[in-house]
C-alpha cells in the first residue's frame, strides 16, 4: 500500500464525520484540513481568499452555466470550499507568477463523488468548469494524463499573447473529491506541482495533530 493509498483512511474519516452531520452545510472551517496548507506548497506563496461555495456557485462560473449547474445538482454535489494562494515574487522584473487553487467537493453520498471524477468528459469546457477559478476561455485545449490517483488534466488556453497552462488533479475520497490546480504563463508549473502538493497534504494528514484537529473541529 502506498503513503497515499495510507492516508486515504484519514481523509474517508473526514468524510464520514461530514457526512454525518447532514446537509445542513456543504462547507465550512472544517474542511480547511483537507485544502492544501501553505506547508503543502512547493516556495513561496501568499494566500489571496478562501470561503465556502455552493453547487450552482460552481457551476455559475461556466459559460453554460444554467446546464452546468442542473449538471452538478443532478451528480449529487452539494457545495465545498477553496483557498486560492498565488506565488510571491521576490522583486522586478516579476515573472508571471504560478498560481494555486485547491478544493474540497461535497456529495450526497461516495457512490456519487466517485461516479462524477468517473465521469469527467476529456473536454476544455467540462474541465475548466470544475474549479472555482477563472480560466481564459480562447483556444482551449485539454489533455487526461497519466496519474495513480484520481483523475489528472492539463489545460491550456490562449491569454493576451501569450499561453496559460493549467493542471488540475481530482481524487473521490469518501463522499468528497479533493482537487489541486496549478497554473502559470512560464511554464514553471508541471504535472508534477500538483501531485507533490496532493502528496504533501495527505502527508499532512497522516500526522496525529493534524487527524486531531480535523476530528475536533
Amino acid at each position: 500500500m502506498t503513503r497515499r493509498a495510507e492516508s486515504a483512511a484519514a481523509l474517508f474519516a473526514a468524510a464520514l464525520l461530514l457526512a454525518a452531520c447532514g446537509a445542513q452545510r456543504a462547507g465550512g472551517p472544517e474542511l480547511d484540513p483537507l485544502l492544501c496548507a501553505e506547508s503543502d506548497l512547493p516556495f513561496d506563496f501568499l494566500e489571496q481568499t478562501r470561503g465556502d461555495f455552493t453547487a450552482d456557485d460552481l457551476g455559475g462560473l461556466s459559460r453554460d452555466h444554467e446546464e452546468r449547474k442542473r449538471e452538478y445538482r443532478e451528480a449529487g454535489m452539494q457545495g465545498g470550499r477553496f483557498v486560492f494562494w498565488k506565488e510571491a515574487l521576490p522583486r522586478p522584473p516579476f515573472d508571471h507568477p504560478v498560481n494555486v487553487l485547491c478544493q474540497v467537493l461535497v456529495f450526497r453520498s461516495a457512490e456519487e463523488a466517485a461516479s462524477w471524477v468517473e465521469g469527467l468528459r476529456v473536454a476544455p469546457e467540462v474541465i475548466r468548469d470544475t474549479g472555482m477559478l477563472w480560466t481564459p476561455v480562447t483556444s482551449l485545449a485539454v489533455a487526461e494524463l497519466p496519474s495513480e490517483n484520481g483523475r489528472l488534466f492539463r489545460l491550456e488556453a490562449d491569454e493576451d499573447g501569450g499561453r496559460t497552462t493549467i493542471f488540475a488533479l481530482h481524487e473521490p475520497r469518501g463522499n468528497l473529491v479533493l482537487s489541486v490546480f496549478a497554473g502559470d504563463r512560464a511554464g514553471r508549473a508541471t504535472a508534477e506541482t500538483v501531485l507533490r502538493i496532493a502528496a504533501a497534504r495527505d502527508a499532512r494528514l497522516e500526522e496525529p495533530t493534524a487527524g486531531a484537529t480535523s476530528a475536533s473541529r
